[in-house]
C-alpha cells in the first residue's frame, strides 16, 4: 500500500479533487439520478478550484471503478509549460474564486489561479479576466451592488443511518496539575455520528496536532467501521494531504466546512457544550494528574453515562441505542487490511555516518549498508511502536532506538575502541 510524504505532491492534490468529484457522482447515483444526471451535476461544482466537463468526470469514474483511487493518479502533463488560451472551465475558476473572496482585486484573483495552475503564464490579460467577472455580474461595482453574493445558514438535517456522517472537531480541555505540580494543557479530539449523536471515538492529547486527530480516526474505525464521508472545519489538523490520501484509501469523501460557517457544526458544539458541563465539572471532585488519567475518566462517563442518556432530538432514543438499532449495514475494514500502516506518517532523513537518523527528538539505529542514503520513515507519530525503513516502494527494515551504551559493548562493530576498555 502507497504511503504519503509529508509535502503536499501535486499528483496526489489533483487526484483527490477527481476522488471528490467521483464520490459526488456515486451518491447522486444512490439518491436516485442516473449516470447522466450525477455527471452533469458533479460538472457544475467546482473541485478544487476548478470544473471539469461531464466527459471528463465520467471517464475519471470509470477509471476508480477500475483500479480505485491509484487509478485517479496521472502522469505529468507531456505539454507542461506550454502557454494555452483562457478557456471556460478557467473562467468558472475565476467566478467561483470571486464570489468566495469578494475583496480579493482581479490581480490578486489572478496570482491565486496561477498558484493553483488554472492559469497559465502568459495565456491571460487582466482586462480579459475583468470583463469576464462584468458578464457574470462580479465586477467591483456590481459587488457593491450586492450582486452575485450568496450565504447564511442552511437547513437543519439529519442522515437516516449511522456512520453516513461523522463530524470531527478540537476543542481546549482542562489544564491538569501534575502530582509534582506541574501543569499541561489538553485538547480533546472528537468525532460524532450525526445519525446517532454516538461519539465514535475521543480523547485528550497534550497538542492540537494532525497526528493526534489521525489516532483519534484510526481508533473510530477499529472500533465503529468506516464512514461514507468526513466533515471537519479548516484548522491545521484537519487541512493535510495526509488525511486526504488516508480517507481515499478508505474511500472516505473528505469534507471540509466554508470559512465563517460555525453553525453547520452545530451538533458536534453541541457535544463539547455537554462535555464542558457535565463532564469537566466531576473533575473538581476526582481530581486527574495525567492525560491517562484524564482519558479513563472521560471514556468512563462517555460510556455509561453521554451514549445511554435518552436525548430529545433522537425521539428519546439514546445514542447507543439508535447507533445499535439502525447498526445492520455498517461498513467494516476489509480483514487482510494493514490499518496501523496506512495511518503512518512518512518523513525523509539522511543516514549518518553511525547509522543512525533523528526523528521525535532521539536517534535511531538502521543496518550499516545504508550510511550516507536517503531514506523514507514511515512512523507511528503517537508512541513510535512502528517505525519502519522504505527504499522507493517497498519496506527494506525497521528502526531501532539507538542504544550507545550497548553499542559500545559490541567491539566487532566499534573496533576502534577494543583498547579503551
Amino acid at each position: 500500500m502507497n504511503l504519503t510524504l509529508s509535502d503536499d505532491n501535486p499528483r496526489e492534490t489533483r487526484a483527490l479533487a477527481r476522488f471528490a468529484a467521483v464520490q459526488a457522482v456515486v451518491q447522486a447515483r444512490q439518491n436516485g439520478l442516473s449516470l447522466v444526471q450525477a455527471l452533469q451535476a458533479s460538472a457544475q461544482q467546482s473541485w478544487d478550484g476548478r470544473f471539469f466537463s461531464a466527459a471528463t468526470i465520467e471517464e475519471w469514474f470509470y477509471r476508480y471503478r477500475r483500479g480505485k483511487f491509484a487509478a485517479l493518479q496521472n502522469q505529468p502533463r507531456s505539454d507542461k509549460g506550454r502557454a494555452k488560451a483562457i478557456d471556460p472551465a478557467a473562467v468558472e475558476a475565476l467566478i467561483t474564486l470571486r464570489r468566495e473572496h469578494p475583496e480579493l482585486t482581479v490581480n490578486a484573483l489572478a496570482e491565486e489561479l496561477l498558484r493553483k495552475g488554472v492559469l497559465e503564464t502568459g495565456a491571460w490579460s487582466a482586462s480579459t479576466l475583468q470583463r469576464r467577472l462584468a458578464e457574470a455580474g462580479l465586477d467591483r461595482q456590481s459587488l457593491r451592488a450586492g450582486s452575485g453574493l450568496v450565504g447564511g445558514p442552511t437547513k437543519a438535517f439529519e442522515v437516516p443511518l449511522p456512520n453516513l456522517l461523522w463530524m470531527a472537531d478540537c476543542m481546549h480541555g482542562p489544564t491538569i496539575e501534575s502530582a509534582a505540580g506541574a501543569t499541561q494543557r489538553t485538547f480533546l479530539f472528537a468525532l460524532l455520528d450525526d445519525c446517532s449523536r454516538l461519539c465514535v471515538h475521543a480523547q485528550f492529547y497534550s497538542q492540537e496536532r494532525l497526528e493526534f486527530f489521525l489516532d483519534t480516526l484510526r481508533h473510530a474505525v477499529q472500533t465503529r467501521g468506516v464512514p461514507d464521508k468526513l466533515y471537519t472545519d479548516n484548522g491545521s489538523a484537519f487541512r493535510s494531504q495526509h488525511l486526504g490520501i488516508v480517507c481515499a484509501n478508505l474511500d472516505i469523501r473528505l469534507i471540509h466546512c466554508k470559512p465563517y460557517h460555525a453553525w453547520s457544526k452545530g451538533k458536534i458544539e453541541r457535544f463539547f457544550r455537554t462535555v464542558q458541563t457535565q463532564f469537566q465539572p466531576t473533575l473538581g471532585f476526582e481530581p486527574v494528574h495525567t492525560l491517562e488519567e484524564l482519558n479513563r475518566a472521560f471514556w468512563r462517563w462517555l460510556e455509561t453515562d453521554y451514549h445511554q442518556r435518552e436525548h430529545g432530538s433522537l425521539a428519546n432514543e439514546s445514542p447507543a441505542q439508535r447507533f445499535a438499532r439502525l447498526s445492520q449495514a455498517l461498513r467494516l475494514l476489509p480483514a487482510q487490511l494493514d490499518l496501523e500502516r496506512l495511518f503512518l506518517m512518512r518523513l525523509k532523513r539522511r543516514v549518518r555516518k553511525d547509522a543512525t537518523f533523528s526523528l521525535g527528538g532521539q536517534f535511531w539505529e538502521v543496518d550499516p549498508h545504508l550510511r550516507g542514503q536517503v531514506i523514507t520513515v514511515a512512523f507511528d507519530p503517537v508512541e513510535y511502536r512502528r517505525v519502519e525503513i522504505w527504499m522507493g516502494e517497498r519496506v527494506i527494515g525497521h528502526a531501532t532506538v539507538c542504544n550507545k551504551n550497548r553499542n559500545a559493548q559490541l567491539p566487532s562493530r566499534n573496533d576502534y575502541l577494543r583498547d579503551a576498555f
